[in-house]
């Protein structure tokens, strides 16, 4: 019966490899950003609740309302390469510099950035740019 088939939700945009490689990875506005004592980053973030955990969890006194903070530290590679997402370099110029710098495979280096990347942006951490975003003040760009 059609009444109680389920219907598809359309699932996130499915990219290609070389558009992938081509993006941009540019910081999120909601992360804020500490070094430890070792000099690597480690990204403090908010966590938002879906409504029904956040009522149940206000209803067994486990939670005030407020917004759960996450810490997320990274080590050295993984520092590395949030310094180098600024919206400016692509994911493969990201992969290059990882390759020659860490003297990795090119192979094992995309794998390697991509799958960071892809966990960051699960978190809601950053953001893929598929093209140079215009000046934000109104200006045109030369």
């Amino acid at each position: 019966m059609k009444w109680f088939r389920k219907k598809k939700r359309p699932g996130p945009p499915v990219i290609s490899r070389a558009e992938a490689l081509q993006a941009r990875p540019v910081h999120s506005d909601r992360v804020s950003e500490e070094r430890t004592d070792e000099g690597y980053a480690r990204l403090v973030y908010e966590i938002h609740y879906k409504p029904w955990f956040a009522k149940a969890a206000q209803r067994m006194g486990k939670w005030d309302d407020r917004p759960m903070i996450k810490r997320l530290e990274l080590d050295e590679m993984g520092t590395r390469a949030w310094e180098l997402m600024d919206g400016e370099r692509t994911v493969q110029d990201i992969v290059d510099i990882f390759a020659e710098t860490y003297r990795l495979e090119p192979r094992e280096s995309e794998i390697s950035v991509t799958a960071f990347i892809k966990d960051l942006g699960q978190r809601g951490l950053i953001a893929l740019l598929d093209r140079v975003c215009p000046p934000q003040d109104g200006r045109k760009s030369s």
